[in-house]
């Protein structure tokens, strides 16, 4: 669910959990990929897996996170760090 309604929950939009997954990030900021899912579903409930996808691409796309295929993890660039290529 890309485009939200009037009916979207706000805390399991792709925003809303953005928002949750750079605050999981600001802790520890290379997790694994399923690590991050478990605490995300931990904090949001089953709902949360429908968007989470849709939220770490939101995120890559912003420049806020970077993927390592090797190590299957996720790392929060800091704020003056783009990934440049």
């Amino acid at each position: 669910m890309i485009k939200p309604t009037k009916y979207t929950n706000i805390n399991l939009s792709v925003i809303g959990l953005s928002a949750e997954i750079i605050k999981v990030l600001q802790s520890d900021s290379v997790q694994k990929y399923n690590q991050l899912l478990d605490r995300i579903i931990y904090k949001k409930g089953e709902e949360a897996k429908e968007n989470f996808l849709l939220a770490l691409g939101f995120l890559f796309l912003l420049g806020k996170i970077k993927y390592y295929k090797q190590e299957d993890v996720i790392q929060l660039l800091s704020l003056g760090e783009r990934e440049v290529n």
